[in-house]
Order: structure tokens, then C-alpha cells, then sequence
């Protein structure tokens, strides 16, 4: 049920003085706060405080524009302020019932001199405070292009902060920690020039321990129609700016009134924990677009896509990036077929198959390349549609790879004749990635766009705007960052966009605290496509290197990874033939993808994290535990069970002698029956974990 309050209502356009007007908000339970003010000169300020520590000090706001500078000079015209109480249902997510319940400010400015409008509109939620920029509909602004946004966000100490370094193209980054003065310091940290990184700047979300109880995260929230945010250390102190992905000329964004901006988000907690059960960023987007979900799916799948990256076998029949292969290519009618068999068998409903379609053989020496696709065309020894129909047959879907080399000048205009191919051949999910430059012309070595700016924002929004078409799913890899925006289109079930599992199988790696970090940052903006379940950890060695290639996780890791990287489409990324016969695969089979509850049991960014999930539509609940280098003995208390009733937990245990190093695939499987009111203790091995679950008797 909606309950709004309109508390103050006041537009004084004769009246500019901004002490009659109301210009800060508490949330629900005066845990947050946000107050504006307006200097001499006319700039805004906004300041913020959480549980009475004002963490973020006086910082600007405001905007330059090609023929405007909308930085001073500014009156307050009105003010408005509403409360809102309500409750929504999730299509799918980590809860089913998601709490919306904040106090709005809306503060209406007018430029003295240019007669301009802009409201910031501010809300503050018992879990964070935002703001956004609203142009309305006006004479005196109509076309407009913003070249700096000028909002800062000035904190108080030199706190420490989780980040990595900024990237218009690119967000698979290690992520590091330092106090706020060092993000981006290409001096304390391994920054790469030639892969694009920016110096003094960082991805969001950035995530920042004010305390030993506040912690904060800066994200945004509704990114559709806006270039990505990053964040600039400006060496001022402890000062960040916004800093937005270009257009190639220069421009940040191009709109016209009436206009909407991204929200600024500042994720408020007391733990790292609370931090994860935050409903903020997605209580920030519009509700859903269409009315029919019931063709929503969350599941498993398996795919033809691991031994590509370990070099089993190939993408491509003939030539690769440019050089020739050896070994044989993937995506070949028997090995989609076997794919499927083992599918049916285990009960996962889709197989992931890349590498299907001609032009791998055509790409030149790197992930680039203009109409050299069509999507359409199988490769020689693939037959897409009796693949799929054999599929069928055994009651398992192909999900289609569109790999677009983000040839987007002849992606968007195929879109429809392709998304119709994927609804006649029984297709679900289409995974589209984006590697290499945006509209690279391999003829005059040129390229126009960059991923995370407005551009492509369109193009990513377009893109599952279009999918809802013929019902099917997207999962993006190479993407924008994930804004919440899966509350508006619940269709896009993840989007990678992070330093995943392929990065184990030909570099350097991922380290044992790498997934440690992850849930406290770029998980905080949406699910993510990590691709777990590895099993065999040590892997094949590359004929180009004489490094040891190797997972640097257990099993038990790889198991809870299902419950600690979140996504509603999970895939079970290791061969098959890894898989049979060994009793853990037997977790992965059984772990829900769609949950009613989680609760955050325990977490230490970087260094562990304990997560519990209770399965939608049951009384059953899961259970995940990871751990970085160290191992460790956590006491875990079960009172998130429904009380008076008995479970029958199975536990996939690091055994005893277990270690990501030396005996990373030693795994013990015991059950036991617990109630709420036991407690549990879960032993992790070096870069290990511990998966349960917990089945109603």
C-alpha cells in the first residue's frame, strides 16, 4: 500500500532568501542525514552525517555547459518535502519484499543571471542518502551539453577506501586499499597506461571505512540515459569529484529538457555487512516496465566456454586473433551435443555455446573488427538448428553468444531479425559481449565511442528494451556497471563487468582475496556473471609462458562462491567430465538461484564473509563462507532458521588438510540435523570456504 505525506510544500519565487526554506532531511529513523546550503557567490553545497559523524564535509555541486556555467549565482526559488512508506516484490533478487521507505527534499533553483532551472532532488533512506539534478522543461534551457559535472564529495578524514583504477573501456580490475589521498596514485599502485587506466581516478562503486562502525559506498543508481561516473581524486585534501566517461569530441553528455540525471548514491552501514543488505540503489530506479514477468527464468548452466579459455579448444576453425591454430574448435555439433547429454542428465536447463558463428577466423590479431559478424551463420561443422532441436528433445535450451566485437553500427539495426532467430529456435538467454573497441573501422584504424559513456548507455538500455520483445534474457559481459536498473528490466540478469574467473586460466590470476573484496564493491551496483565451480585447479600449461596457471581458491571456495557472488544466473563453468563423479558437484545442482531472504552473517572486507540465503518459495536456506590466504574458524549462529523446526544440514567442508596451494580439491561432505538455536563452527582452509545447506525435515 503507498503512503505519502506531503509535509512542506513552499515555491516563493519572489523570495530568495534560503533561510525560509527547508534545506536538510533525516531518514525514517534520523539514522542519515543530508543538508544543502548556498554560498555568497550562489553555489550549492550539500554536507552528509550517519549516525551523527558528518563523514562528508561542505562539497559543490553544479554543472558547466557549453554556453552555460551553472556553478554560481544560484537562489533557492522553493522547496518541497514528502515521506514515503511503502513495499515492493521483486521479479527476482536476494529478497522477495523489498522496503522503500525515505523523506524527499526537492530544492527548485533559479541562475539569477541566465533565469535558468535546476532542482536537486534528495532522499534519505535509513541505508545511504542520494541526490540527482532535474532540468525541467524551460525557455530558457532547451538543447543543452554538460562538459564537467562539478559535484565533489569532500569527506572529512583520510578514511580508508576499496577501489580500482578507472577505465573508460574496461571495470576487470584488481581492486586495492588505501586511504582516500592515495586512490589512483600511480605511484603507490600498479596502474597500466597502456590498457587505459586513469590516473587519480577510480570505478565506482568505491567503498570506504569511515569507522570501525560506518562504512560508506559511492555508486549510481538509474544510469540510462547519462555517461558513467567515476571518481577523481583531485590531491585537495581527501576531495573526490565526478569525473564522467566522454564522448570522443569531448562532450559528457548531450540532453535536452525536460532531464533526469543518474543518482549519487552514498551507501550508509555500520558494518560491511549491512552494506550488502542494502535495498538502496535498486529503491532508486523505477519500478518494472511491463506487466508480464511470468517468462522470467533464474537457473544454472553449463557451456563450451572454459576450455576456450584454458586452450582446450578454440573459439575459432582456423585462425585466431590473427595467428593460426592447433588444437580443435569448440563449438562443433558432437561437443554442443555432448554438452547438452551431460545438461539432461544433471537436470540444468542451458547450454552455453560460444564460438558458434563465423568471423572469429576474420578477427585481426586483437578483439577488434567491423561487419566481420552476422550472428546468423554457423560455423562449417556446427549446425545451429539441429543443435537446438536436439536440445529440445532432452528438454535443454542453447543460450546464444553474441559476441559483437562492439560493432555496434551493425549490431543495433540486427537486433530484431536476430532476437526473433533466438525466439524460433527455443533460445532463453542471449549473453552479448562487447570486447574491443566501440565501431572500430579495421581500415582506418580508428574507433568512435567509448563503453561507459552515454553512447553506449543508450545502447546497453536499447538493447534489453528490445529483448523484452521476444521474451528473452540478457547477460552482458564487457557492459556498463549494473545501477539497479534489473528492478526496471528484470530481463537483464547480470552483467560481468568485473575481473572474472577466465582471468585465472591465462594470467596472473585472481588473488585469494579477490572474491573477498568483490561483494562489498562491484556486487553492492547488481549481480555479476563470475562464472564459479571450478574443480580442477591447477590447469593446463600454455605453450606461449612458463608461468603455472591455477585457480587460486578450493573447492569449498568455488562451491560458496554461489552464495557469496550473486546472481540469479549461475553458471557451473568447469568441464563436464570434472563434474561426474564427484560428490561436491552435487551442491551446485541443488543451490537455488532465487532467494526470499539473505542475511549477511559476518564480513571483513578482504578478508572474510558469510552469507545466508533462504531459498524463494521454501523453508529451505543456504549457507556460504569464504576466506582470503588465511584460514580460519568462524562460530556461526543459526538463529535465521525458522525456530522450533529441525533441518538437516549437509556441510562441503574443507578437509582437514586442505589448502588453495598444496590440496585445493580436498573436500569432506557430512550431514547433521541442527535447529535455530545451535551454532555451528565452519574451519576454512587457506583460500578455502564451507557451502551448507539446510533442507526442512
Amino acid at each position: 500500500m503507498r503512503i505519502v505525506y506531503i509535509l512542506i510544500f513552499s515555491l516563493l519565487i519572489s523570495c530568495n532568501n534560503s533561510d525560509e526554506f527547508t534545506t536538510n532531511i533525516s531518514s525514517p529513523n534520523n539514522i542519515n542525514e543530508i543538508s544543502f546550503s548556498i554560498s555568497d557567490a550562489g553555489q550549492l553545497y550539500f554536507s552528509a552525517t550517519a549516525y551523527s559523524t558528518n563523514f562528508i564535509k561542505e562539497s559543490a555541486l553544479g554543472f558547466e555547459l557549453k554556453r552555460h556555467s551553472l556553478k554560481k549565482n544560484f537562489e533557492i526559488i522553493g522547496t518541497e518535502v514528502s515521506t514515503e512508506n511503502t513495499t515492493w516484490n521483486t521479479v527476482w533478487g536476494q529478497k522477495e519484499i523489498v522496503s522503500n521507505e525515505y523523506q524527499e527534499l526537492i530544492l527548485h533553483l533559479k541562475q539569477k543571471s541566465t533565469e535558468i532551472l535546476v532542482d536537486v532532488i534528495a532522499r534519505a533512506y535509513d541505508d545511504g542518502v542520494a541526490f540527482r539534478y532535474f532540468f525541467p522543461s524551460q525557455s530558457a534551457l532547451k538543447d543543452f551539453v554538460i562538459t564537467n559535472e562539478l559535484t565533489e564529495f569532500n569527506f572529512n578524514g583520510d578514511y580508508k577506501a576499496w577501489w580500482n583504477f578507472a577505465d573508460y573501456d574496461n571495470y576487470e580490475k584488481i581492486y586495492y586499499a588505501s586511504p582516500i589521498s592515495q586512490i589512483g596514485d600511480s605511484i603507490q599502485f600498479a596502474r597500466r597506461p597502456d590498457k587505459e587506466e586513469r590516473a587519480n581516478m577510480a570505478n565506482t562503486p568505491t567503498t570506504i571505512e569511515v569507522s570501525n562502525d560506518l562504512i560508506i559506498s559511492i555508486h549510481e543508481a538509474d544510469l540510462t540515459d547519462y555517461a558513467g561516473m567515476n571518481l577523481l581524486n583531485t590531491k585537495e585534501g581527501t576531495k573526490l569529484k565526478a569525473h564522467l566517461t566522454p564522448w570522443l569530441n569531448g562532450d559528457l553528455v548531450r540532453a535536452s529538457t525536460p532531464f533526469n540525471t543518474p543518482w549519487r548514491t552514498i551507501q550508509i552501514a555500520k558494518t560491511a555487512g549491512d552494506l550488502v543488505e542494502s535495498d538502496l540503489i535498486l529503491n532508486l530506479n523505477p519500478p518494472c516496465t511491463y506487466e508480464d514477468t511470468s517468462w522470467i527464468e533464474t537457473y544454472k548452466y553449463i557451456g563450451i566456454w572454459w576450455e576456450l579459455h584454458i586452450g582446450k579448444t578454440a573459439w575459432a576453425e582456423k585462425t585466431q586473433f590473427g595467428k593460426p591454430i592447433t588444437r580443435p574448435h569448440g563449438a562443433n555439433t558432437r561437443n554442443a551435443k555432448y554438452h547438452i547429454d551431460f545438461a539432461a542428465k544433471h537436470g540444468i536447463p542451458d547450454v552455453l555455446i560460444e564460438g558458434w558463428d563465423k568471423g572469429w577466423d576474420d578477427m585481426e590479431g586483437s578483439w577488434t573488427g567491423y561487419g566481420i559478424f552476422d550472428w546468423e551463420t554457423s560455423t562449417d561443422d556446427f549446425d545451429i538448428e539441429e543443435v537446438c532441436a536436439y536440445g529440445k528433445e532432452r528438454g535443454v535450451r542453447m543460450m546464444m553468444y553474441h559476441e559483437t566485437i562492439s560493432d555496434i553500427d551493425h549490431y543495433e539495426p540486427k537486433m530484431d531479425q536476430l532476437y526473433q532467430m533466438c525466439q524460433d529456435l527455443g533460445i532463453k538467454t542471449v549473453k552479448v559481449g562487447y570486447t574491443g573497441d566501440v565501431n572500430y573501422d579495421t581500415k582506418k584504424k580508428t574507433y568512435r565511442q567509448h563503453h561507459h559513456g552515454q553512447y553506449m548507455v543508450r545502447h546497453y538500455k536499447k538493447m534489453v528494451q528490445k529483448a523484452v520483445e521476444y521474451k528473452l534474457q540478457i547477460v552482458n559481459h564487457e557492459p556498463i556497471k549494473f545501477t539497479g536498473e534489473q528492478r526496471t528490466y528484470p530481463n537483464l540478469m547480470a552483467r560481468e563487468g568485473v575481473r572474472g574467473q577466465e582471468y585465472n586460466a591465462w594470467s596472473e590470476g585472481n588473488s585469494p582475496e579477490h572474491g573477498l573484496v568483490l561483494p562489498f564493491t562491484r556486487i553492492l551496483g547488481g549481480p555479476i556473471d563470475y562464472t564459479p565451480g571450478i574443480f580442477k585447479m591447477l590447469l593446463p600449461d600454455k605453450s606461449w609462458s612458463t608461468a603455472k596457471f591455477r585457480v587460486r581458491t578450493t573447492i569449498c571456495k568455488q562451491l560458496a562462491y554461489y552464495l557469496t557472488m550473486y546472481s540469479p544466473i549461475q553458471m557451473a563453468a568447469d568441464l563436464p567430465e570434472n563434474y561426474e563423479g564427484n560428490k561436491a558437484f552435487e551442491f551446485i545442482k541443488s543451490v537455488p538461484t532465487n532467494w526470499s531472504e539473505s542475511k549477511v552473517l559476518n564480513g571483513k572486507i578482504g578478508d572474510y564473509y558469510t552469507v545466508a540465503r533462504k531459498e524463494r518459495g521454501t523453508e529451505n536456506w543456504y549457507l556460504g563462507s569464504i576466506t582470503d590466504e588465511h584460514k580460519r574458524t568462524l562460530e556461526i549462529d543459526l538463529s535465521f532458521l525458522t525456530s522450533e523446526k529441525t533441518y538437516q544440514a549437509t556441510i562441503y567442508a574443507d578437509a582437514k588438510d586442505a589448502d588453495w596451494e598444496t590440496n585445493p580439491e580436498a573436500v569432506e561432505i557430512f550431514t547433521k540435523e541442527v535447529s535455530s538455536l545451535d551454532t555451528i563452527e565452519i574451519k576454512l582452509a587457506s583460500g578455502g570456504g564451507q557451502a551448507i545447506e539446510f533442507k526442512q525435515l
